[in-house]
């Protein structure tokens, strides 16, 4: 089980992706946007983040590399609908794994499994 932050502004899309967590077991949390997806991790860091790329107020990108310049171990997966061609930006900057939507609830499931097996730690370290 893993404590999952999902952070999309559509409230369809966060719900979806919530329920697929939910149903396998892992426990979740919500933010709108990647300016409360920071301030939510700041206080409860989450095993993985679930985000969109595309947001109002702060969008997907900019969030990832924020968190990731703060925190270098944070695991973050990137799902767009409309911005496909970000979601390499999206892994340059930090994301250990990115989809589109519509998200396939086994996919999902399967990259939170992924990214809880990522240690990112070590390889900083070799660098």
């Amino acid at each position: 089980m893993a404590r999952v932050l999902v952070v999309d502004d559509d409230e369809v899309s966060r719900l979806v992706i919530g329920k697929i967590l939910e149903a396998a077991k892992h426990e979740v949390a919500y933010a709108v946007n990647g300016e409360q997806g920071i301030a939510y991790y700041k206080k409860n860091p989450s095993d993985v983040i679930v985000t969109d790329l595309v947001m109002p107020v702060m969008n997907g990108l900019q969030m990832i590399r924020e968190l990731y310049e703060r925190y270098r171990d944070v695991k973050i997966i990137a799902v767009t609908g409309v911005d496909p061609e970000n979601l390499p930006l999206a892994q340059e900057l930090g994301a250990v794994a990115t989809m589109t939507k519509p998200v396939n609830p086994q996919e999902l499931l399967e990259l939170i499994e992924k990214a809880m097996q990522t240690s990112r730690g070590w390889e900083d370290v070799m660098e």
